[in-house]
């Protein structure tokens, strides 16, 4: 497994795999009308506008094998005043998952994170009703701060949950603890 930096060469496979994710995650929170017919296009349009026009704190990493994408992330440093580095996605394909590839590419942000002597705090946004995500967050340390109500992305208001690791050091301490525990 490789770790890279995307290019507007990945637009169309990290767009492809996030409207995936969607349809596979978000049945409860969207309607089957736009994740079946209009969430590629969506992600599609965002991800050209993220990888064409970049901000100066966007950091979108890859993990690929063999040529496959097998994940992504993409974080905004220093997003927030108290949480510190926005995960603004997160992303693994459904044959991947349960193979570590979500933790290696957060043990990458938060390596990232020092070495920018970024605040030392990320955190993500996950939809109520992706439990597997929840039940991953928690058991890699993230700790639920808030619930709101948002209808930032798809079709109707849906209820997400902010997620918050307060010290990137000690994420990557304990995400190495537990892999030399296996």
């Amino acid at each position: 497994m490789i770790f890279r930096n995307s290019t507007s060469n990945d637009i169309e496979r990290i767009a492809n795999l996030h409207a995936v994710s969607w349809q596979q995650n978000y049945r409860a929170s969207f309607s089957a009308d736009f994740l079946d017919n209009l969430a590629f296009d969506n992600r599609l349009k965002e991800w050209t506008n993220r990888l064409q026009h970049p901000s100066d704190d966007q950091y979108v990493l890859l993990a690929e094998e063999d040529g496959n994408m097998l994940g992504f992330i993409c974080a905004y440093f220093n997003e927030n005043a108290q949480f510190g580095t926005l995960l603004d996605n997160l992303h693994v394909s459904l044959n991947t998952q349960g193979k570590g590839v979500g933790t290696k590419l957060m043990a990458a942000l938060a390596e990232e994170i020092l070495k920018r002597k970024s605040a030392n705090g990320f955190y993500l946004w996950v939809l109520d009703t992706n439990t597997a995500a929840i039940s991953y967050y928690e058991k890699i340390g993230g700790v639920a701060i808030e619930t709101i109500e948002s209808n930032d992305i798809g079709d109707k208001p849906f209820l997400k949950i902010r997620y918050y690791w307060g010290d990137a050091s000690r994420f990557l301490d304990n995400v190495k603890a537990k892999s030399h525990k296996k």
